[in-house]
């Protein structure tokens, strides 16, 4: 039994902070699910409906973020470091606060149909929000080193592939005869939903770091 594994079986089971960062990654795979979803569905008529329903669960992500800030700050010791508990919840909502802006972008630049891309883009958020439920919830335990290390390998393949679509969209659009109006509404919108992929990998990152340091 390593060092790690006995000083994490000594440190108190407060199940609460994983409760809380699992709520957290599944409010937000929930919310891409959503958004996926809904802008498939290509009807401008929806988005001030989108928008609606993607502000309620931005609003459930920051509550829960200020959730864990409280029992960080109610609690002596944590079973997680204070900084890998707090980071991991950043981070989390980060993803969700970037997918809450494309979505009032929809709405206030009055966007009409989507641009493939985005859903190409999307699409492959829906793969990276799924694992990272997987890997916050890997974290009660961290019994299987291997698996969590895949999965964080998967999304960073995730992420590479929305960085070679993000280019690629972007070179589309200079190339393309659109207006300057429009260019930059989508360069903006594919930008957002591309920092949505780098908080994912980070997210995964985290949790690669807090594995290694505990199991």
């Amino acid at each position: 039994m390593s060092l790690n594994t006995i000083v994490r079986w000594l440190k108190p089971k407060e199940a609460v902070f994983f409760d809380l960062l699992e709520k957290e990654a599944e409010n937000l795979c929930d919310s891409v699910h959503y958004f996926h979803g809904g802008i498939a569905d290509d009807d401008p008529s929806k988005w001030p409906e989108i928008r609606h329903r993607m502000k309620d669960f931005e609003h459930a992500g920051d509550n829960i973020n200020r959730e864990i800030i409280e029992h960080l700050d109610q609690s002596f010791v944590t079973p997680l470091e204070r900084d890998d508990i707090l980071h991991l919840s950043i981070a989390i909502d980060d993803v969700l606060d970037l997918l809450d802006a494309v979505s009032e972008k929809l709405v206030l630049y009055k966007v009409g149909h989507i641009n493939p891309r985005v859903l190409e883009m999307t699409g492959l958020l829906l793969v990276g929000a799924s694992d990272l439920v997987f890997l916050v919830r890997s974290l009660r335990n961290m019994s299987n080193v291997k698996e969590i290390r895949n999965k964080i390998r998967e999304v960073a393949r995730m992420e590479d592939q929305i960085d070679t679509i993000y280019n690629s969209s972007v070179g589309e659009l200079f190339a393309t005869s659109i207006s300057a109006v429009e260019l930059i509404k989508w360069k903006e919108i594919i930008e957002a939903v591309e920092g949505a992929s780098d908080s994912i990998a980070l997210v995964a990152k985290l949790v690669g770091s807090t594995v290694t340091k505990n199991a």
